[in-house]
């Protein structure tokens, strides 16, 4: 008996050691839990991204019109050499070389065709001279004879009445006859003409493409319209033209020559961020090459079609910041970092996000007061890549904890 009731001690002693142990053990573990202080403050939602300065009012150099005329079938048009970028240009310097051996070849095919068109329509000039002068000399044969005839019909008064009628007759027959010859030197003349002038449209369109294809020769060394600053043209895909690059006549520009009166920040948001972006939205650039420095700008234009661009897993629109400052260092291409501000709140509650629990249907923070732990249902507001701000449930100083305990489905709320 005594060594039964020894063992239901021993027994109620190991119960008591082991309950208060883990009631210990979860005090020491909830005060090791961390713990943040709710604040108060400005909350600033933004995105950033990477770009480029630009001139807001740049001039655009592009493959020359004279190339882009339909006549002269240069779709594509390769570039043989091409000024530095960056470089300082003036007027009427050199910008780029374009390759013309189609230009020559066209030259030299539509050169014989002009040699052709040129004899042919000199072979139909002479032929319309012989035979409309051959006509001529016909028709005034007839004239002399016509007035043989009527001298005839004259004397003939003298004559008998048959002789007089034969007479009569043979005069009418000769002025039909040579009515008839005027009608057709006329009706020649007119069939020469036409053939000629066949002729003569086509000399004249080998003669002008002639002119063309020379004055696309000349406009093949492509000059500044203006003085400025060479900056490449991109092509389609975002990367800057070079030697052996493509233009064509639906995408013509070869450089740019920005006005840096008003310089921009020229940037590519992603689709899945660009319907939070709107004209008129605050930005903060800074510039690589100018470290130290900030300037503020607006945004001013956002492209209505995205695109797809190197080193973005989706489509991308293009958006221009302009920069209110003005300072003359910034230089076209140097690379600025964007921070576009889409929501800002001057007070605000915010926490860490990793403070906030639950499904999107219910949230919840887990709240100490009094020395517990309590889920504490809050309504979120705004969210960026490190906070989040509450618009009810918690107020400045709340203290909350920042983890979520594995056995967090017992905890009960707080309906205070």
């Amino acid at each position: 008996m005594t060594r039964k009731k020894n063992t239901y001690t021993i027994l109620s002693v190991a119960i008591i050691v082991v309950v208060a142990a883990g009631v210990l053990i979860a005090k020491i573990g909830l005060k090791n839990e961390s713990v943040y202080t709710v604040r108060s403050g400005s909350f600033e939602l933004s995105i950033n991204t990477k770009g480029e300065i630009q001139g807001k009012n740049a001039v655009v150099i592009n493959m020359p019109d004279v190339l882009r005329k339909r006549e002269l079938r240069l779709y594509q048009m390769q570039i043989k050499d091409l000024i530095a970028e960056g470089s300082v240009v003036k007027k009427g310097d050199w910008v780029a070389t374009l390759d013309a051996a189609n230009i020559t070849q066209q030259i030299q095919s539509n050169g014989e065709k002009l040699a052709q068109s040129r004899a042919e329509l000199n072979d139909a000039q002479i032929d319309s001279t012989i035979q409309l002068t051959k006509l001529r000399e016909e028709l005034e044969e007839f004239s002399y004879d016509l007035e043989y005839k009527k001298l005839e019909l004259e004397q003939s008064k003298y004559e008998s009445s048959a002789y007089q009628r034969k007479k009569q007759t043979e005069f009418d027959q000769t002025v039909r006859m040579m009515e008839q010859k005027r009608r057709d030197l006329e009706l020649k003349r007119l069939d020469l003409k036409m053939k000629i002038q066949r002729i003569e449209v086509k000399f004249n369109e080998y003669t002008e493409h002639d002119r063309m294809l020379k004055e696309g020769m000349i406009a093949c060394r492509v000059v500044a319209p203006k003085d400025g600053i060479v900056l490449y043209a991109k092509r389609w895909n975002g990367i800057k033209l070079r030697v052996g690059d493509n233009i064509d006549i639906w995408r013509p520009a070869i450089a740019t020559l920005p006005d840096m009166s008003i310089p921009l920040s020229e940037t590519y948001v992603q689709e899945i961020d660009i319907t939070k972006v709107a004209r008129g939205d605050s930005a903060v650039i800074t510039i690589d090459a100018l470290p130290g420095k900030q300037y503020t700008g607006v945004i001013s234009k956002i492209a209505n079609i995205g695109q797809e661009l190197p080193g973005y897993d989706m489509k991308v629109f293009r958006v221009q910041i302009d920069i209110n400052e003005r300072d003359k260092a910034i230089k076209p291409a140097m690379t600025t970092d964007n921070k576009i501000i889409l929501q800002k709140q001057d007070e605000a509650i915010k926490i860490p996000r990793e403070c906030l629990f639950g499904t999107r249907e219910q949230q919840f923070v887990l709240l100490k007061k009094d020395g517990k732990m309590w889920k504490k249902e809050v309504k979120p507001g705004f969210d960026n890549d490190t906070e989040v701000t509450i618009i009810s449930g918690l107020k400045e100083n709340d203290k909350i904890y920042t983890t979520l305990p594995p056995d967090s489905d017992n905890i009960p709320y707080y309906e205070g």
